[in-house]
């Protein structure tokens, strides 16, 4: 197999994964901002206090870190396939 059709492979795998964990973690924060304001959908202020949390607390730390590992991944093979 040519390797610009194993990177072009890997970076479809790459960006699957990469909209899963987004998608999750807005998913999980909308509602989380949702059971903070007590209604369906939150409002801005709601929204913006669970996302400044998300981007401070420490057990959100694996979330973040397996979407900036999966950034910096995709990348990564980005560059590769753009070289090759």
């Amino acid at each position: 197999m040519p390797l610009p059709a194993l990177l072009t492979g890997l970076i479809i795998l790459a960006l699957a994964l990469w909209f899963y964990l987004v998608f999750a973690l807005v998913m999980d924060h909308r509602r989380q901002a949702a059971h903070r304001s007590g209604q369906p959908y939150a409002g801005l202020r709601d929204t913006a206090q669970v996302w400044s949390k998300m981007l401070r607390a420490p057990e959100h730390r694996k979330s973040r870190r397996r979407v900036t590992l999966t950034t910096l991944a995709l990348l990564v093979l980005l560059l590769l396939r753009a070289l090759v």
